[in-house]
């Protein structure tokens, strides 16, 4: 169990990959876990190894982009008293697919799972954690936000306006106790290029080798709670050399960065 002392939260996205590795780690007794997601029975077997571990678990399945769903998940939690005390909007879609040739049915789906769904359960979650003087907003973006990396146009804007909206509202919400974090990943070893979306909206379905040849969802989900204990405003993790270069670059000399980026190897 993590040094965290929080006692409640719900994880979006909490089924697989580091939604998954974060419950998994915040689990113990005397924690309160509520798993949100699409697939109840990933979020079931979740849920067990949880409760091996002592926790109490709630499984509350929903789908994200329906906002009628979203209210009523919160509105459950509200009335059940289970509103917790960290809210993890971990659940995201990425993209596989040319600006040009994505549908705006794609486009939309893109935003409303990565940004406009997080920043609706954030509001409606909000005012219960101000009132408690000591919660947590932790987003999982990730470090194509601040990359311009080709064939993810799309998911590049959604994450980059995820960092920009939970920046600055870490520092609106400075002096009321609650904590804002924006959990930066690079190269994780979960499904996300397999369930990308390609321009049609039909799932790419290939492991990207630089996906493949990243870091593990637990060891992502750990440097990430330490990161929380830190009370750090920016978490980054799985970020390998190349990245970190790239990135120095995109800040000082932004052409160069294109340059590499216009001549890598993007799947």
């Amino acid at each position: 169990m993590s040094r965290l002392g929080w006692s409640s939260y719900w994880i979006t996205g909490a089924g697989s990959g580091i939604g998954r590795a974060l419950a998994v780690q915040l689990a113990g007794p005397q924690r309160r876990l509520v798993l949100s997601g699409r697939r109840k029975s990933a979020l079931e077997d979740v849920a067990r190894v949880c409760r091996d571990s002592g926790a109490e678990v709630e499984v509350l399945p929903f789908d994200l982009v329906d906002e009628d769903e979203r209210i009523r998940a919160v509105d459950h939690l509200a009335e059940s008293k289970r509103l917790p005390e960290v809210l993890i909007n971990n659940a995201g879609v990425s993209q596989r697919s040319s600006a040009v040739n994505t549908s705006w049915e794609v486009h939309r789906t893109i935003m409303d799972v990565n940004f406009t769904a997080a920043v609706h359960l954030t509001k409606m979650v909000l005012p219960h954690l101000i009132t408690g003087n000591n919660g947590c907003v932790l987003t999982v973006s990730s470090i194509a936000g601040l990359l311009t990396s080709p064939l993810r146009s799309t998911y590049n804007a959604a994450k980059a306006a995820q960092i920009s909206y939970f920046r600055t509202l870490r520092n609106e919400l400075y002096r009321t106790g609650v904590l804002v974090s924006v959990a930066l990943p690079g190269f994780v070893r979960t499904d996300v290029s397999r369930n990308a979306l390609q321009g049609d909206g039909s799932r790419y379905g290939t492991l990207d080798p630089n996906q493949a040849g990243g870091i593990s969802p637990e060891q992502a989900a750990a440097e990430i709670i330490a990161g929380l204990s830190r009370r750090r405003g920016i978490i980054r993790t799985g970020i390998p050399l190349k990245g970190r270069i790239i990135l120095l670059l995109e800040r000082l000399v932004p052409a160069l960065a294109d340059v590499i980026l216009r001549s890598a190897e993007v799947r």
